[in-house]
């Protein structure tokens, strides 16, 4: 029996449940339509960004700063010294001489770029403030760092509204062009190019409703013990060594994704932990009170239904919320429970519940 029924059978215990999931399923698939458009056309943004060349790539943020009014060098390559662009900002309140490194990512831009880039700042006598701009996402660790010291991260949702905003909105075209043909019916929408997403034999999907970010983590586990560090995945640790298990940006409609190979997982394997916590480090009073709505959905193929498993909604009371778990049966067979569990003290208490234990840095990290 395949994971997917198996859960189906779990979830739906007669066919009118069964029916009824799957309507729901529907439904969160009809809610979202209206901002498919515009995911998809955010993950084309990006991928054109990616696509650049990695001098063209300086070239653009060079003639943006120009255009915000600043005068701008282009470093030597081979001389850079960490630096991409240099640029003097004459405006008597913001002003200053700004360093600027760029970094054309897909993946999260680690905290050590940035403390390396504080380290260049540090030693250059003519600059007096620094940012790193990248295609991608900095996690909560490096705007810890951050905080109280002249730099300025800027990641690629920002790098896109700021191209936009001065007047760069011929680049993206081909992007408008192609969210303007799926909406016209010229195409399903699949052939977006998709971010980190690859053909994998599940993808373990996360909705919810409001405004309000979240980030979704796994542990891989033996009983209640995770394996290892590494094998914890959440912003900081998009995927464990082997690849089993995958942090998603950028996938479809989801808020949130992970890909999951169950039959890739560790031998010594028997359970996937599930959880979600709220971004307290964007939003520091963010509590699970506003995962509303939250579903939990597992596409497990092509040729199969999937499985929807509707959960309840968040506590003020939480910072992080284990959603469930998939345990893995004596036949093999991955099992999925639905068993809720709030964590007042955030992800980190959840990940020392594990077994796991957490550096000051991992602390600061999971917004504790």
């Amino acid at each position: 029996m395949s994971r997917s029924r198996k859960l189906h059978r779990l979830s739906n215990p007669d066919a009118n449940e069964r029916r009824a999931q799957r309507m729901l399923f529907r439904h969160l698939r009809d809610d979202t339509n209206a901002n498919r458009g515009r995911m998809a056309r955010r993950v084309r943004e990006l991928q054109l960004l990616l696509e650049m060349d990695p001098i063209e790539f300086e070239q653009l943020i060079a003639r943006l700063m120009e255009s915000m009014g600043m005068k701008v060098e282009l470093t030597a390559r081979s001389k850079d010294g960490g630096v991409d662009v240099r640029g003097i900002d004459s405006d008597p309140f913001r002003g200053g001489n700004v360093i600027v490194q760029v970094k054309r990512y897909r993946d999260t831009v680690t905290p050590s770029v940035v403390r390396d880039l504080f380290g260049t700042l540090q030693h250059d006598r003519a600059a007096t403030k620094a940012v790193l701009v990248t295609t991608s996402k900095f996690g909560p660790s490096s705007h810890q760092f951050v905080s109280g010291k002249p730099i300025t991260l800027i990641n690629g949702s920002e790098l896109v509204g700021l191209l936009k905003h001065h007047g760069f909105h011929e680049m993206f075209a081909p992007a408008y062009a192609s969210a303007a043909d799926d909406a016209a019916g010229g195409g399903s929408g699949d052939s977006a190019p998709a971010i980190d997403v690859a053909a994998e034999p599940a993808r373990l999907l996360l909705h919810w409703t409001g405004e309000e970010e979240y980030d979704i983590a796994a542990l891989v586990c033996k009983g209640n013990r995770a394996l290892s560090d590494d094998h914890l995945v959440f912003y900081n640790n998009a995927s464990t060594p082997d690849g089993s298990v995958r942090l998603v940006t950028g996938y479809d409609d989801a808020n949130a994704c992970l890909m999951v190979d169950f039959d890739a997982l560790p031998a010594e394997a028997d359970r996937l932990v599930v959880i979600a916590a709220a971004d307290t480090e964007n939003h520091p009073s963010a509590t699970m009170a506003g995962f509303a709505g939250p579903a939990l959905i597992l596409e497990a193929g092509a040729d199969q239904d999937a499985a929807v498993v509707h959960l309840a909604d968040g506590a003020e009371s939480n910072i992080a919320m284990r959603l469930g778990r998939f345990d893995r049966s004596e036949a093999g067979d991955w099992d999925f429970t639905p068993a809720l569990a709030g964590y007042p003290g955030g992800l980190r208490q959840a990940v020392v519940a594990y077994g796991l234990e957490v550096t000051d840095e991992e602390a600061v990290a999971a917004g504790q």
